[in-house]
């Protein structure tokens, strides 16, 4: 019967394991004898197909031919997998058997239980990968489609607007030629044109040299007169002058002795306008003292006249003020003579 090992792992009894043994045997036989039925694989096995669809539909012929060679790559593939198998299984069954003939326990199976589990997960998430892969793409190729749809549309565009571009070429290298066969023509006219009026202005400047020549000539006769002019000129004013000057000198002698004459008059009735200045001096000290005592006898009678005349008004006041309150001599006659009585009780 069948214990628990110490790491928790079952293990078989010495008098189990020759029974299991025979019967591992015997399966390792007819796995054998399996595995001797299979075909070798060759190195030509793991080579990969190219171009396994044709370009053209057309070609029938080279189409079935890929199609035969694509089946029996798949029958290689088939067999290539079963012998790697038969292999793998021969592999692990010797194991396991050295591992039940020495510690009676089977952990090879279970480790190749997990390595397989293990590569089941890899495969799946392998399979999730390619999966996406396949999404992304066919959304490339969907995208290329689109693409090379849209090259196709530009291609056409442009190749119209090449097509009318070499028709605006054409119309442009004609409208080009004529405008050059014109121009030409026109330049040609301009170039006779030109000579024509360069004909034209060199009679011209011809004629004005036979002016400027005749000019000249008049300006040499004119310049020797007026040289011959200027001579006699000047020996005329160099005698002028040397007759102003001694003028110059006569008349000089002249007003100096004039000048000094003056000078002598000048200082002779500067002296009298000093002494006139001097006698000025004491007439207008003596008037301004005139004035002054005759402007103060004019306010000494304005003064006179003031108090004389504020004297009368007074008297005239009080005058009045006698009048009307009956004093004085402005008294009534029958008072007078009452106070005469009283004066004399």
């Amino acid at each position: 019967m069948a214990t628990l090992a110490a790491n928790g792992s079952s293990r078989f009894s010495p008098a189990e394991r020759p029974a299991i043994l025979a019967a591992l045997e015997e399966f390792t036989n007819a796995l054998a004898i399996y595995h001797s039925t299979l075909r070798k694989p060759t190195e030509h096995d793991n080579d990969i197909l190219v171009d396994c669809l044709p370009l053209d539909t057309d070609h029938l012929k080279a189409f079935a031919e890929k199609i035969m060679k694509i089946q029996d790559a798949n029958e290689r593939a088939t067999d290539k997998k079963a012998y790697q198998n038969s292999l793998y299984m021969m592999r692990i069954m010797e194991d396991l058997k050295e591992e039940i003939r020495e510690q009676g326990t089977f952990e090879v199976l279970s480790k190749e239980i997990e390595k397989i589990v293990t590569r089941e997960k890899e495969v799946e998430a392998l399979l999730k990968e390619e999966k996406e892969v396949r999404r992304t793409a066919a959304e490339l190729r969907k995208i290329i489609a689109e693409r090379k749809v849209a090259n196709e549309q530009e291609k056409r565009r442009i190749l119209n607007e090449l097509s009318e571009e070499q028709c605006s070429m054409e119309k442009l290298k004609l409208i080009a030629n004529t405008v050059l066969e014109y121009v030409m023509e026109w330049e040609k006219a301009k170039c006779e044109q030109n000579s024509l009026r360069c004909d034209m202005e060199i009679e011209k400047l011809k004629e004005i040299l036979n002016n400027w020549r005749v000019r000249e000539k008049n300006k040499d006769r004119v310049h020797a007169e007026l040289t011959k002019f200027l001579i006699q000129d000047t020996a005329s004013l160099e005698r002028k002058t040397k007759e102003w000057e001694e003028r110059y000198d006569r008349e000089k002698e002249t007003y100096e002795k004039e000048i000094r004459q003056l000078r002598i008059e000048t200082e002779t009735r500067r002296k009298q306008l000093d002494e006139l200045k001097e006698e000025h001096r004491r007439n207008q000290e003596f008037i301004d003292t005139y004035l002054a005592e005759k402007e103060a006898l004019k306010k000494e009678k304005e003064l006179q006249e003031c108090i004389r005349k504020s004297a009368i008004k007074i008297q005239a006041w009080w005058r009045g003020v006698m009048v009307r309150r009956k004093l004085g001599p402005y008294r009534p006659m029958e008072k007078k003579k009452k106070r005469q009585v009283k004066t004399k009780k």
